[in-house]
């Protein structure tokens, strides 16, 4: 739970460069802050909810292969 809280700081942080920006951009920022603390939310809180680590895992698994 400390991590999402974390990154949802250094996401709050972006904020200045947000505030200069057009309506879309805001509303962009603040809908990609509420999924990313929906989901890493269910990740901590509910059993078998796969966290951002396990997605990109399953995502990019080939690749381990590869380097190792």
């Amino acid at each position: 739970m400390i991590a999402v809280v974390l990154f949802a700081v250094l996401y709050i942080l972006e904020w200045p460069m947000i505030k200069s920006s057009k309506k879309e951009m805001k509303r962009a920022y603040f809908v990609l802050l509420g999924i990313f603390l929906l989901w890493n939310t269910l990740a901590v809180s509910v059993p078998g909810w796969p966290n951002p680590n396990d997605v990109i895992r399953l995502v990019f698994g080939w690749a381990d292969r590869l380097f190792g």
